[in-house]
């Protein structure tokens, strides 16, 4: 994937095709967006953001959460240090929260879904993209507290309340869903 390095990625978005069709649904709905990323790690993501919606067309602020701040970190994106279990926003304030390959990783995350749909807007969206649980990397990463499965992840969504859940396969599956 040429975004690994271009972008100092770490991890890929394996489901990118799935993102840009969200945030193009979205551009659409909305003049302006405001973007968490929650595992933002080194802000992986903003660079593939400003070149597919440059802000010369697009606007949009991106903000990053993560439980560490990685010294090599892009520097050109506000990046909060918190938990995504305890987010320190206020209710209602993004447009879209992004979790690629984070979810897993978290021990609570139950209570990380639960913030994520108090800091959403009305009408905002969650896109989580994960390994899939029968996939050998889910089962033999040592820092995953979870394995994940789209059927059960949709269940849960819905129980705390997200509608619209969509479910795109491949080897790592995407989720997006509505507040």
């Amino acid at each position: 994937m040429k975004e690994a390095p271009k972008h100092a990625w770490g991890i890929l978005l394996v489901q990118r095709d799935s993102l840009k069709q969200l945030l193009a649904k979205l551009f659409e709905e909305k003049k302006h967006l405001e973007i968490l990323e929650v595992g933002c790690f080194k802000g992986m993501l903003v660079g593939w953001l400003q070149e597919s919606f440059p802000k010369e067309r697009y606007s949009w602020n991106y903000y990053g959460v993560d439980v560490v701040e990685p010294p090599d970190r892009r520097k050109d994106y506000p990046h909060y240090v918190m938990n995504a279990e305890s987010l320190e926003f206020e209710a209602e304030r993004f447009d879209l929260i992004i979790m690629i390959e984070v979810l897993e990783h978290i021990v609570d995350y139950v209570r990380a879904l639960r913030e994520a749909y108090r800091v959403l807007k009305k009408n905002g969206y969650l896109f989580i993209q994960s390994v899939i649980c029968h996939d050998k990397t889910a089962l033999s990463d040592p820092t995953h507290f979870h394995v994940l499965h789209p059927e059960t992840l949709t269940r849960l969504l819905k129980w705390l309340g997200f509608k619209d859940v969509e479910v795109k396969d491949g080897g790592n599956f995407a989720i997006w869903c509505r507040k």
